[in-house]
């Protein structure tokens, strides 16, 4: 009978069309995700180069004058980007992997994006985390819908039901030869994906492909609950499909509508508003106030005074673009908070829609995710203070460009990384995966 089983699942014509089809799919999802690697690696590579021929060209002209040459020059502060991005692009896609900063003013700078196609940033790219929370489920439905209604519809249940001494464990088996071909379809890119991409196998990619079969697990346990109603094929096909919409797009677009209401974001424009006020307003304003705070913040500079009488001078110049940085400080900090509000509140919706989880978890793994976002921009804080700290004193000082070691100017690289919860990654699979096989057990013992 298993033998009997085997062969009508895979001399289907249509069902090995499905996993071709799936298979094609994420390898097309894996070439994305490796261009965009590609793409990634090139921009941070000319980077460099455009930082290092910026310099030179700054200190050649202005090399007297270290305040103009600061004025021009971008330092660039690398979002590291680990290889299973390939696989769940995320936000990055819309938001830099590398950003540059001058001296100058920061809450300006910090909120320009790389939106290098319009069409990409509407709709997003075809990553391999698509591939898995869409595609997989219509097909694992397409497999499944009708294991049961068939054979009613064929007239052959009455004789499987003479024939076969455990229906159960019959159309368990008939499901487990569907979830093996699916399973090893999604292992099989799995692995292409490593050494197509070379993602190391460490423990950030080994809960990547659990996560991601755990999801193709819940698909499979859920067909087994609705088919076990005896429902006619249409009935069961129609019911699935609309858990998977509702699922993918009714229940997320309602949850981000009532999310985006609850913590509204104003901040980012009125931080960058009230930057550009704070220093736009000091030209026509004293000086002594501004340089007044301006010390209180940096103690360190109360020697290097600045006359109310003087035309121009750096220091003045720089203390007052870092004014209009606070003036807007709390501003930005409301932005940050608003938003690790919305990412939590997306956090826990996913643990109640497992589709919604797995793109979290995958580009949480990835680190694509809006907390790798808000951790890049507080690290970019902290390296533009770095920055400004150690040219402050000697731009000041009035120093010129080459009491400096530019060679030590060199890109650097925010590498961020936590550390695994395991159970937040796969406790909500475990749950509805358990809920639905107990619910259809039980069906299952009335059935047969």
């Amino acid at each position: 009978m298993n033998r009997y089983l085997y062969t009508q699942f895979y001399r289907n014509k249509a069902y090995i069309i499905a996993l071709l089809f799936l298979f094609m799919a994420g390898i097309m999802a894996i070439y994305t995700g490796k261009k965009f690697l590609d793409r990634n690696e090139d921009i941070i590579s000319k980077s460099g180069a455009f930082q290092k021929e910026s310099i030179e060209r700054n200190t050649k002209f202005h090399k007297d004058d270290l305040g103009l040459v600061l004025y021009y020059i971008k330092f660039n502060l690398v979002n590291e980007t680990p290889r299973l991005a390939a696989l769940n692009i995320g936000m990055r896609d819309l938001n830099p992997s590398i950003q540059g900063v001058t001296i100058r003013n920061l809450e300006e700078q910090r909120y320009n994006s790389d939106f290098y196609n319009p069409a990409n940033a509407a709709v997003g790219n075809f990553d391999f985390s698509f591939v898995i929370v869409f595609l997989f489920p219509l097909v694992i439905i397409a497999f499944c819908y009708n294991l049961i209604s068939e054979e009613e519809e064929r007239g052959t249940w009455k004789l499987l039901s003479v024939q076969s001494g455990n229906l159960q464990k019959l159309l368990d088996h008939k499901m487990l030869i569907r979830l093996g071909a699916v399973t090893a379809v999604y292992f099989t890119l799995m692995i292409i994906a490593s050494v197509w991409i070379k993602i190391s196998l460490d423990l950030y990619y080994i809960a990547f492909v659990i996560s991601g079969w755990l999801y193709i697990l819940f698909w499979f346990a859920l067909c087994r609950w609705v088919i076990s109603f005896r429902k006619s094929s249409a009935q069961n096909a129609l019911i699935l499909l609309i858990v998977w919409v509702s699922a993918n797009f009714i229940i997320p677009m309602s949850s981000n509508i009532l999310i985006q209401k609850t913590y509204p974001v104003h901040e980012s424009l009125k931080a960058v508003m009230e930057q550009r006020e704070g220093y736009h307003n000091k030209w026509d304003e004293a000086k002594r106030p501004t340089m007044e705070k301006f010390y209180k913040v940096y103690p360190q500079y109360k020697n290097f005074k600045v006359e109310e009488n003087d035309t121009f001078t750096w220091t003045w110049y720089y203390a007052m673009q870092h004014m209009g940085d606070l003036e807007s400080a709390k501003s930005s900090e409301l932005y940050t908070e608003k938003m690790q509000k919305r990412n939590q509140a997306a956090v826990y919706l996913g643990y109640f829609l497992p589709n919604l989880h797995t793109q979290l978890v995958g580009s949480h793994l990835a680190r694509t995710d809006m907390n790798n976002q808000l951790q890049y921009a507080s690290s970019l804080k902290k390296f533009h203070e770095k920055k400004r700290l150690f040219f402050y004193p000697l731009i000041f000082s009035g120093k010129n460009a080459e009491s400096i070691n530019w060679a030590q100017q060199t890109i650097q690289v925010s590498g961020l990384s936590e550390h695994l919860k395991w159970v937040q990654l796969f406790l909500p699979y475990l749950i509805f995966i358990a809920l639905f096989i107990i619910l259809s057990q039980n069906k299952y013992r009335k059935l047969c």
